[in-house]
């Protein structure tokens, strides 16, 4: 008789790049034989994939470890691993505050996991693997950066699970030390995939039934790759924009998006492919964490609301119709109140279409944490709710004078909460409701906005 799979559980917290670690970690242990299970209670290994961007979700780890430790107590065998950027930053300490973790797994050892859980086993005792590559000189400049081990194939095309959207990291890592940002630490080094592995990749994913692709990149748009379509003699050096029109033409892939870009990067050329590519979807995702020059050099975000405002003008001269949407902190230290209003007035001049609105967080290893935190906690949430009912506001008009207008969407399934509606996005990255039959996921469909919301629209289809 054949032994009994191992069961996995992951819980995956935080950003797009954590999705896809985590859709890589369950690939890999699929590949070995072992089966994902939906709840930890039927699991023989749970992995928790954490974030360290902000201090709640470290502690939702926790919480969420304490429940773990009493399943475990029913279940002497079971497998707890903590992965990701909190595994990576914290380290051993995980061990410290919770001694019934047996797995401590940096970021970049993820396509260890299996081997790890393994070993865990064999050995009844914990494990920390939290190496990391060195800074240097730029992993795509090396000799032969195709033989890079941690920018092959992300996930085995053998094991991939078809699925109409899919995230695909192209540059792995940040080298841009912004003093908020943790990311530098527990990620590493800046490094580039190899251009033929993405391109690869997609082109898997597009055999197994994948529609659109989402490039991942703590900055997306500072990829640089060596391509070689015949082999090394020859070899060119590619950036975003050479990877968007490579992917034009990838038979199956409909729709290319990419985040987040930083604004120094964002090229002329870059632009121009979003422009003139069919497949790039007419939306960027514009991080500008402050309106305030002086909370902007703090920040180290090396760029000025002036540079900022006139990149904006730059995008929507370019692609018509597109859609940009921001990262936003506030209450950064010595944020005072004029120069919070300097933010809400970029607000008002850029008029984004969406904002993901942050309350600042210390974040111990970043050159702000030696900062002193001033603003209060009641204060940030003054300031993050004064600017959420802005940016809504803003959004929702936006949205109320696109009603009418139809919009290509790719039926992406039912919603959770409305029963007989099914879901999607524009080519802008708005999502759209509305009724359809289930024959229809996977399709792009012609879909007329009705209602208008912050979020998006309720639709009707069109013929």
């Amino acid at each position: 008789m054949d032994a009994p799979k191992t069961r996995f559980y992951i819980q995956t917290y935080g950003c797009q790049m954590n999705v896809a670690d985590s859709e890589r970690m369950a690939a890999l242990l699929e590949q070995q034989g072992a089966e994902p299970v939906a709840a930890p209670e039927a699991a023989d290994v749970i992995l928790l994939n954490t974030c360290s961007v902000r201090e709640r979700p470290e502690h939702k780890v926790y919480s969420r470890l304490g429940e773990f430790r009493r399943l475990k107590r029913q279940k002497p065998g079971l497998v707890i691993g903590v992965c990701g950027c909190q595994a990576q930053r914290e380290g051993e300490a995980i061990l410290a505050n919770a001694p019934f973790v047996d797995l401590v797994v940096g970021t970049a050892n993820v396509d260890r996991v299996p081997e790890l859980v393994r070993q865990v086993r064999a050995a009844g005792k914990p494990l920390v693997a939290l190496d990391m590559p060195e800074r240097g000189k730029p992993a795509w400049l090396s000799p032969e950066p195709h033989m890079t081990p941690d920018l092959q194939e992300l996930v085995p095309p053998e094991v991939r699970k078809s699925r109409l959207k899919a995230f695909v990291p192209v540059i792995l890592g940040c080298d841009y030390g912004c003093t908020f940002c943790i990311v530098p630490k527990t990620r590493g080094p800046e490094r580039s995939r190899p251009a033929g592995d993405v391109l690869g990749e997609i082109r898997a994913l597009a055999q197994s039934g994948t529609r659109e692709v989402m490039l991942l990149g703590q900055t997306v748009d500072a990829y640089k790759a060596y391509y070689w379509p015949e082999g090394p003699p020859g070899s060119k050096v590619y950036g975003l924009a050479d990877l968007l029109a490579e992917i034009e033409g990838v038979d199956g892939i409909e729709r290319v998006r990419f985040t987040s870009p930083h604004p120094n990067y964002i090229s002329a050329d870059l632009i121009d492919a979003v422009a003139r590519l069919p497949k790039a979807c007419e939306w960027i995702h514009l991080p500008v964490q402050s309106g305030d020059n002086e909370i902007l050099r703090r920040m180290a975000r090396r760029y000025t609301r002036e540079h900022y405002l006139d990149l904006v003008r730059r995008v929507r001269a370019a692609i018509p119709g597109v859609a940009i949407t921001t990262d936003i902190i506030v209450g950064f230290p010595g944020e005072t109140r004029a120069q919070f209003e300097r933010t809400l007035s970029l607000v008002e001049a850029v008029q984004y279409d969406g904002a993901y609105t942050f309350a600042y967080s210390p974040r111990p290893g970043t050159a702000a944490f030696s900062q002193i935190d001033d603003v209060s906690r009641a204060e940030k949430a003054a300031r993050l709710k004064e600017l959420v009912d802005l940016q809504n506001r803003i959004s929702k008009a936006k949205n109320e004078a696109l009603l009418g207008r139809t919009f290509e969407v790719l039926v992406e399934g039912p919603t959770d909460e409305l029963p007989g509606q099914f879901t999607g996005l524009t080519r802008t990255h708005k999502t759209v409701n509305f009724p359809a039959r289930p024959e229809l996921v996977g399709q792009m469909v012609p879909v007329q906005a009705i209602s208008a919301h912050t979020w998006g629209f309720m639709g009707e289809m069109t013929e």
